[in-house]
């Protein structure tokens, strides 16, 4: 017996606790607590068996990492946050102020979809410089038509379709203007493609996803139309009203508990009612989905031609009816000429209103719901401006 042992034994003994000759051999548990042997094979089955348990749990864990998903445009990937909350890394490849027309397809970019499980771009003729990556990447599991590709603009009724496909006309998108994120209800559809990606990819976990748009979509339209039409009708009557662009006649034309119904929308469109119905001016076409929604048409363009420099004459036409029709916003996004746009502004009276386009695209602009409180907020403040000043 060695000297453990036989401490082992005496401690045992001196308890009473020593089993006697032709008695089963015993043993101490955790607690102390004396064990017979055959009940101490057990435990030892049960701790082989727990242990051989947390032998496998790495493969088991592997199966619910996080998944990884890659955006063309930082929006894209702001909207994808919110339906994969923590159950994915998402990253976008370009910046919140880089035009996306012209982006670099960098090696660094390829790296970033050579690993992702989920791709997710306009799928028109915004971004193209992302067939490019998408070879270099060789990810078969992310390219146009598998399973990890999403195009965002699936379902959503585009805008300004060209009758006449020239290149006199410039830089003509010949599937229809591909700035979709700007029409909250969009977003919520492009939510809705990245939750059926998700689905494709990892259905074990698709409540999660489902749950988390149905959340997003919620919230936008209670800041779109405001908390008490979504009390009234609910958020898929609302979303399918503004879908199919009725919302704002059927508002109009009816009424509850004797209100108009009109009286009841709150949110951005709420705040929008300064210029809801004005005409501004703006640097380029990528802001029609955003005018259809919040009816502020952009009237005339800086570049009246996609791509192509605006000529003298065209932009002393500009200023001429900007100062004749009292335009006080020029609306721009933040990649473009700025002293070009602040120029014509101040020789009309008109506001330069250079936005980020984009998430990510200025300081405080955070996600798709800062973007456009931003773009409300800005334009509202232009438009109640000018009011103020005739009063």
């Amino acid at each position: 017996m060695s000297w453990q042992r036989a401490i082992w034994a005496r401690k045992l003994k001196s308890d009473g606790k020593m089993a006697h000759r032709g008695e089963a051999s015993t043993a101490l548990d955790a607690r102390g607590v004396t064990v017979p042997w055959p009940r101490r094979r057990a435990l030892s089955r049960a701790l082989l068996s727990a242990c051989l348990a947390h032998l496998v749990l790495p493969s088991a864990a592997a199966a619910q990492e996080k998944l990884r998903i890659v955006t063309t445009l930082p929006t894209y990937a702001s909207i994808a946050r919110e339906i994969a909350g923590d159950l994915a890394e998402v990253e976008a490849i370009a910046r919140g102020d880089e035009d996306p027309h012209f982006v670099t397809p960098r090696p660094s970019y390829a790296a970033l979809i050579k690993k992702a499980d989920l791709f997710v771009a306009t799928g028109l003729d915004l971004e193209l410089w992302a067939p490019t990556l998408l070879d270099r990447a060789g990810n078969s599991k992310v390219m146009d038509g598998a399973p990890g590709y999403v195009a965002a603009y699936a379902g959503i009724e585009l805008l300004d379709i060209p009758a006449v496909i020239s290149r006199s006309e410039g830089d003509v998108h010949v599937f229809g203007n591909p700035h979709v994120h700007t029409d909250p209800v969009n977003a919520i559809i492009i939510g809705q493609n990245i939750l059926a990606g998700l689905r494709r990819i990892d259905m074990d976990r698709s409540a999660t996803y489902e749950a988390n748009a149905r959340a997003f979509a919620d919230r936008l339209l209670r800041r779109l139309c405001g908390e008490r039409l979504v009390e009234i009708f609910g958020s898929e009557t609302l979303f399918e009203l503004a879908r199919t662009r009725r919302l704002w006649g059927f508002l109009e034309e009816n009424s509850y508990q004797g209100k108009p119904l009109t009286d009841y929308v709150g949110g951005w469109l709420a705040e929008g009612a300064p210029f809801r119905d004005r005409e501004m001016a703006c640097y380029h076409k990528n802001w029609i989905y955003f005018s259809a929604r919040f009816r502020v048409p952009c009237a005339m363009y800086v570049e009246p031609k996609v791509g192509i420099p605006p000529s003298p004459g065209h932009v002393r036409e500009l200023i001429d009816w900007m100062a004749e029709n009292e335009i006080p916003a020029l609306f721009a996004a933040n990649y473009f000429s700025r002293s070009q746009i602040e120029n014509v502004a101040s020789r009309t009276g008109a506001e330069a209103l250079i936005v980020p386009h984009s998430v990510d695209g200025a300081e405080g602009v955070d996600d798709y719901f800062d973007l456009v409180d931003l773009w409300v907020s800005r334009l509202a403040e232009a438009f109640a401006g000018q009011a103020g000043r005739r009063d």
